[in-house]
């Protein structure tokens, strides 16, 4: 495959989502944007994503365990742009397993929006 090195973009749901939020703050160079789905971080993590586009996407819950505070914070920086989907109801995993986790699935619903896909598409690390 010959991918374009500038059009990688990072995305992570869950446990996922932290590994998401890692990677970015290691090599945010690296990313062309970062989509991070139910997992709330340190407000602190803004100021190592300076420049980098990024897309926080929760329900409720995780705003107030987290993602608001960090989406405020990543809005005070002076360059990169965020976006912030909060779902007030999001499914259960499908799993009969993970039954118990309503409201965790938050991904089934941005993974089907096309708007997410036109804004990871309309990104580039080459700026």
């Amino acid at each position: 495959f010959h991918g374009d090195p500038a059009r990688i973009s990072l995305t992570g749901q869950s446990a996922g989502g932290a590994g998401a939020w890692y990677f970015a703050t290691l090599r945010p160079q690296l990313w062309a944007s970062v989509n991070v789905i139910c997992m709330p971080a340190h407000p602190s993590i803004a100021r190592k994503l300076e420049g980098l586009d990024i897309w926080v996407v929760g329900w409720t819950g995780d705003g107030e365990m987290g993602n608001d505070d960090v989406v405020a914070a990543l809005k005070r920086r002076t360059a990169g742009t965020v976006k912030y989907t909060r779902y007030v109801r999001a499914p259960s995993p499908p799993d009969p397993a993970y039954q118990s986790l309503l409201n965790h699935a938050s991904y089934d619903l941005i993974y089907r929006d096309p708007r997410l896909w036109k804004w990871v598409f309309a990104h580039s690390s080459k700026k």
